[in-house]
């Protein structure tokens, strides 16, 4: 036999009750009271911190590797804020004989590193990090990043992958306001010095 909805409400409205009739809560205080003395003093101030991404703080660690741009004039961009990404697919060539499973490789040759570049870039004023916008380090860096002509490059991450030279594909930014600090992404790959002999002359 079915009760009623509303019985049925009632039913599991009394249980509920019961159910939490048997809880017992704890004292919410069981010792002193807490201490406000000294509070309401003033605000201790500090120097803009230095973040970790600071260079001197890692020098001697082996956790970023400082990157280094440099225009065929010879002008140079240092930046200690960096992380690289590489990628490098070989280049074969797969042919399919009849009566045959699978294919014959045929290696080519390697291809270009795909290399994708994270910076972060802080506004410095006088050697030290400020609570600004970074305008000035940007437009210095896309002066690099808007260079047509193959950038000479070195890390030591780049230095293990044999990569000295590369051609910026594109770059992107989006605006940062929360704080002094802007990250730029950056996709290019490796560029590198080919001598071409003939023998027809």
């Amino acid at each position: 036999m079915k009760l009623p909805v509303s019985i049925s409400f009632m039913a599991v409205s009394a249980a509920q009750f019961a159910a939490k009739s048997l809880i017992r809560f704890k004292p919410g205080r069981t010792g002193e009271a807490p201490s406000w003395e000294g509070r309401g003093n003033d605000i201790t101030t500090h120097e803009v911190g230095t973040p970790i991404t600071d260079r001197s703080y890692w020098e001697g660690r082996f956790a970023l590797c400082t990157l280094t741009f440099r225009k065929e004039d010879g002008a140079e961009l240092e930046i200690t804020d960096a992380v690289a990404a590489v990628s490098r697919e070989r280049r074969i060539v797969c042919t399919a004989l009849t009566g045959r499973d699978g294919t014959v490789k045929e290696y080519i040759n390697e291809g270009d590193w795909a290399i994708n570049i994270v910076i972060g870039v802080q506004a410095v004023r006088g050697g030290v990090i400020t609570d600004d916008y970074p305008t000035e380090e940007l437009r210095q860096l896309r002066e690099f990043l808007d260079e047509k002509k193959p950038l000479e490059v070195y890390s030591a991450f780049f230095d293990i992958f044999d990569i000295t030279k590369m051609v910026i594909k594109s770059y992107s930014a989006s605006q940062e306001t929360e704080a002094n600090y802007q990250a730029v992404s950056i996709s290019a790959v490796s560029d590198e010095d080919y001598e071409i002999y003939s023998n027809e002359y």
